[in-house]
């Protein structure tokens, strides 16, 4: 039987007690209603999974014995970046949550010239406090081990002049200039969405100066919470760990 599994940003070592935060005290206790003697699958996001074994069940701080670590040996060797324009509450949330169990690396919010929400920097702060909580949580389903990297929202033109580690940089459009060729190999590749209207030919223009060439996927415009998802599933069956059992 598959055991529930629980992220913990406390460090994790076998033979250790350990007691939990109380969010995830709570989960265990008052929500999946575990005793002791239970197991449970804890994960740091430093790649191994810990089995461990409930010795206190309190909802406020459950605590559990720890186990033997292991290797979740699940990563793609496709490290996917994805450069999201931002989207409305649920949209992004979905496209966070998906983007995380087809294994993507990085996750880069950005505020594109159609982007129809406008944060200030607090309310972005809140926003990615949530956005955290939707990849960790997208994480503790699909068996990740690694928690991808999200960064906090910033404007696209701002966030093009930093460095963005790929080989390959592609920003999917409707309609692209000119054919693009995928080369037989890349451990590293970037991918850039519009908001739900789309890049604009200045956020276009400014994605070409970074590197990135536009690329088509299909013969049907794709809204931005299909994109993304559906781009890094092409990626991966490219260049990652996607294939037919």
């Amino acid at each position: 039987m598959r055991l529930t599994r629980i992220y913990t940003d406390q460090a994790l070592q076998t033979s250790q007690h350990l007691k939990l935060h109380p969010m995830a005290s709570a989960h265990l206790i008052k929500v999946l209603r575990l005793r002791e003697g239970a197991e449970v699958m804890l994960f740091n996001g430093d790649g191994c999974d810990y089995r461990a074994t409930i010795v206190l069940p309190r909802s406020e701080a459950c605590e559990l014995s720890i186990g033997e670590a292991h290797p979740a040996r699940n990563e793609s060797p496709c490290r996917i970046t994805l450069l999201q324009g931002l989207c409305r509450g649920e949209k992004m949330d979905w496209v966070l949550e998906k983007a995380t169990e087809l294994g993507v690396h990085r996750i880069i919010p950005v505020h594109c010239e159609r982007s129809e929400v406008h944060l200030d920097s607090e309310r972005a702060e809140k926003r990615r406090s949530h956005w955290s909580r939707v990849v960790l949580s997208a994480c503790e389903q699909s068996g990740r081990a690694t928690v991808p990297e999200l960064e906090g929202l910033s404007e696209l033109s701002t966030r093009l002049t930093q460095p963005i580690d790929a080989q390959l940089k592609l920003a999917l459009h409707p309609n692209p200039k000119s054919p693009a060729a995928l080369p037989a190999q890349a451990t590293r590749v970037a991918i850039a969405i519009g908001p739900e209207g789309g890049f604009s030919e200045r956020d276009l223009a400014q994605l070409n100066l970074s590197g990135f060439t536009t690329v088509a996927m299909g013969a049907r415009v794709l809204r931005t919470e299909t994109a993304g998802p559906a781009a890094i599933a092409v990626l991966q069956s490219r260049f990652g760990d996607f294939f037919a059992r």
